[in-house]
């Protein structure tokens, strides 16, 4: 690509943003105004339109003389949200300057409210920076189109990374610094909708030395929730059953299982957010109150997935078991079952209810059951 001037009228005014995606270079702007257009939000969705209308004003930034380099990044990056070039004349204090300006692809978006760069960072730019990190980390391994097939889940991911900010107590563990991991190489061995990742470390051992290297895979997932739903007038939970892949990988007969609601954290969604739409989608249940019980890492040796754990209150009549929900889109294929407490805690004496955080729930309801009980 050659040297060209481009007009940025959207979430590349933000500094960070536009720094990152260049790769650390530190561009050359100047104000810039587009006439007869104006920029507006993509109602629902963190990201704005530029819109024809005769009179209007859209002001930016002009981004002169970047490297070819950078500009490869930047097409790149703009290519992987659906986003081409079309050529415009802008007004700066030099006068008018043919340039370029990336637009979306997509039909349909609908125009929302008018565009404000600052609310935009308020509510998006942390967690659009860290899915921009991690786009532009791989740009030698996947093509832009392959980054737009699967940038929900790399959403997902930058909101896991943005949760992880909040690090548990660490009074008996080992206060961890930056400097206890030495990271040599990270590779990204398999990328769909989930993605493996391959590293090459040390650390620092319990004697203070740093060890040898060592290579290690992760499976990379977004953080989820998990809900179980509690009827504390008619004692009774709420279960759902569907198939599952794990099991039926490793040879289990039976890969039907009885679990509790759960669901990916989608970016910017919050955990009780999630929780409140995940037993829409999957049980068409209005939940009530929400307690959190835990927030764990499930297989911390080989997943980077992080659960959030809720007991929820609910209304369970009978009407409520047998609903068969979940989402087309992504095959899903599930059963809502409604049981007494007794007989969910007999299931897991028996075995069929086999699903650690299903266990974890019941579990810690046991021990609020009585207070659920006589609040109510």
């Amino acid at each position: 690509m050659k040297p060209t001037a481009i007009f940025l009228y959207g979430t590349l005014c933000h500094a960070p943003l536009l720094k990152l995606v260049l790769g650390g270079e530190d561009p050359m702007l100047r104000p810039a105004v587009l006439k007869d257009h104006r920029v507006v939000w993509a109602k629902g969705e963190p990201f704005p339109l530029i819109l024809q209308e005769s009179g209007a004003d859209a002001e930016g930034l002009l981004l002169e003389a970047a490297e070819e380099a950078a500009l490869r990044r930047l097409d790149y990056y703009e290519q992987s949200l659906d986003c081409r070039l079309e050529p415009v004349e802008v007004l700066t204090d030099a006068g008018t300057v043919a340039a370029q300006m990336f637009v979306h692809v997509e039909a349909g978006l609908t125009p929302g409210a008018p565009w404000v760069l600052q609310d935009w960072v308020d509510r998006w730019g942390p967690l659009t920076c860290l899915t921009a990190e991690e786009i532009m980390a791989d740009m030698d391994a996947r093509p832009a189109a392959d980054v737009a097939r699967r940038f929900g889940p790399l959403r997902a991911r930058a909101q896991a990374r943005l949760n992880a900010r909040m690090a548990a107590p660490t009074t008996l563990r080992r206060s961890a610094t930056p400097e206890d991991v030495r990271l040599d190489q990270r590779s990204l061995v398999y990328s769909r909708f989930f993605s493996v990742e391959e590293y090459d470390f040390s650390h620092r051992k319990f004697s203070g030395e740093y060890g040898e290297q060592v290579n290690r895979s992760a499976f990379i997932s977004a953080d989820a929730v998990t809900v179980l739903p509690y009827d504390p007038v008619r004692d009774r939970v709420l279960l759902v059953e569907q198939f599952r892949a794990g099991p039926y990988a490793r040879g289990d007969a039976q890969p039907w299982l009885l679990e509790p609601i759960a669901g990916r954290i989608d970016g910017g969604e919050t955990p009780e957010q999630t929780a409140r739409r995940e037993a829409v989608e999957e049980a068409g249940l209005e939940l009530t109150a929400l307690t959190l019980v835990g927030k764990y890492y499930p297989t911390p040796g080989a997943k980077s997935e992080f659960l959030f754990a809720y007991v929820a209150t609910a209304d369970l009549p009978d009407e409520a078991a047998g609903h068969l929900g979940g989402l087309e889109v992504e095959g899903e294929d599930i059963r809502s079952h409604v049981i007494s407490f007794d007989a969910a805690m007999a299931l897991i004496d028996s075995g069929e209810i086999n699903v650690g955080p299903l266990i974890l729930l019941l579990l810690q309801l046991a021990r609020m059951r009585d207070a659920l009980r006589s609040a109510s």
